[in-house]
C-alpha cells in the first residue's frame, strides 16, 4: 500500500508526480465502479468498501506530499 516516510525524509518531484498519478488512477477506478454499477443486493456494501479503501490511500498520498 503506502510506505511510511520518516519525518526527516522529503518526497522529490518524481515521487510527488507518482503519488498524484496513483491518486488519479484511484479516482478513475471510483468513476468506473460508479458507471458500471448495477442495482444488485449487497453491491452497495462492496462499492462503499472499495471507495473507503481508495479514500484511505488518497489520504496517505496527501500526507506524504505534505511532509
Amino acid at each position: 500500500m503506502i510506505a511510511n516516510l520518516r519525518s526527516d525524509e522529503r518526497m522529490d518531484d518524481g515521487e510527488i508526480t507518482s503519488a498524484l498519478e496513483r491518486a488519479e488512477r484511484a479516482l478513475q477506478r471510483i468513476e468506473q465502479a460508479l458507471a458500471s454499477r448495477q442495482p444488485v443486493a449487497g453491491r452497495d456494501d462492496e462499492l462503499r468498501a472499495r471507495v473507503r479503501e481508495v479514500v484511505e490511500e488518497l489520504d496517505g498520498l496527501i500526507r506524504e506530499a505534505a511532509a
